[in-house]
Parts: structure tokens; sequence; C-alpha cells
């Protein structure tokens, strides 16, 4: 059987049978990085609506976040059972609801919840991931829009004249495209067919055989923690 290597909270069905499931999955082979075991999903969290504080998170109405859930922080795949679930948002340890969605989750596949946009109109956007392993010497990276107010946005490598990715809309992700690794690789984002930089991530390093999720978030023109910026995940 397999498993996610990092498991930050675990979703069941019912109370009475998490630490079962719990202890079931953690038996399983431990070398099988971010492989769900049979009739479970995987599910990683990311906050990206700037302005809005510390969250909980909630699974059928119960808290299952353990990390603390704050403005640009991902929380890496946990388990999930294959189901049709209310996935909720509130203020950390409110009842106040912010965002709530109901999403389905398969057997065997990979999922990140995004939180987004701005305090007054949160919401929750479920993208699947695909964590196949890149071609040889080669890694992978997508791209997501997670900024209320960037507009439509390109990512390109700095100092190449194709973007890597056109015409990014807020809430949407890419597929992923094979790039090559690098120790330095600086990214910036612009508003599609315009030339200013909006934001920049450098000097970070890319490697071979790994996956990874660029992503905008914050807000344009914003001069405080919540400016527009890069962020990096290493989704594998």
């Amino acid at each position: 059987m397999k498993q996610f290597k990092n498991t930050s909270f675990s979703i069941l069905k019912t109370v009475v049978a998490l630490f079962a499931v719990v202890l079931t999955i953690t038996a399983c082979n431990k070398n099988n990085e971010n492989t769900p075991a049979p009739g479970v999903a995987g599910l990683a969290l990311i906050h990206a609506a700037p302005g809005t504080p510390e969250l909980s998170f909630q699974v059928n109405g119960i808290k299952n976040n353990i990390k603390a859930l704050t403005f640009g922080k991902f929380i890496n795949y946990g388990n999930i059972l294959e189901g049709t679930y209310s996935l909720t948002v509130t203020k950390k340890d409110s009842t106040k609801v912010l965002a709530t969605t109901s999403s389905t989750f398969k057997n065997g596949k990979i999922y990140s919840l995004f939180i987004a946009d701005v305090p007054t109109k949160t919401g929750l956007t479920v993208i699947e991931d695909d964590l196949t392993s890149p071609v040889a010497d080669k890694a992978n990276v997508r791209f997501v829009n997670m900024s209320p107010n960037a507009g439509i946005l390109d990512l390109s490598i700095t100092g190449q004249a194709t973007p890597l990715f056109t015409k990014t809309a807020f809430k949407a992700a890419t597929a992923f495209l094979a790039v090559s690794p690098g120790t330095e690789v600086n990214f910036q984002i612009n508003e599609n067919t315009k030339t200013e930089v909006l934001a920049k991530i450098e000097k970070v390093k890319i490697e071979k055989g790994k996956i990874y999720t660029i992503w905008a978030k914050g807000l344009k023109a914003a001069t405080d923690s919540t400016k527009l910026s890069i962020g990096m995940i290493t989704n594998k």
C-alpha cells in the first residue's frame, strides 16, 4: 500500500474512523512519496487570500488543519478518502463561514485547494495536480494566478524572449511544462501583452526530476505584506 510522505491532515468520513484509518495508512510503504493509498486522494491547502486572517479549514464541519493557515502558507498533501465533501473556511476557530464549496475527490487523484480573493469575496478553488514524473533531466513547472486584481498574466524566465505561459486568468492554472533545471532561475510576471514587470522571484533552484507550482499572489499597488509577489511550491 502507498501513502503520502508528509501527511499534515487526514480527512475521514466519520470521526470514529479517524485513528483506525490513519494507523492503516501510516503502516504502509513510506518510500512512496505523494502517492495515495487505495480509496484515498491527496489534498494540499494554500492560503492565497490577501488581507484575510489566519483561517480554519473544515471538511463536513470538522476542522482539519493542524498547522497555521496564514496568507501565503502551503500545507503539504494529506490523505482524504475518496468521495464528495463540503469544504469550508472560517476565521481561526470561528463559526462564521467565509467560503464554502462542495468537491469530489477521486481515488488515486491529487488536488490543491486555493483559498483566494479579497476578504469580502473569499472563495475556494480546487485544482487537480498532475504529479507525473518529468522527462529525463527536466523539471515540471506550472503557473497559477491567484492575484485578485493583477489582470491576465504571463509568466516568463527573465532574459528569455518567449514566456513560459501566457493569458493566465485569475484563479486559473496552466498544465505542467518541462523546463531545464538551474541553480539561480529568475521568474517574472507581466500583464498579458504589456512589458511592465509586475513582480519577480529571483535565484530559485529548479532541480531535475522535481515538480513546481509558480503562483502569483497578493494585490497590485499594495505596499504591505499583501503586495503582489510570486511564490513557489514544490509539489514533488
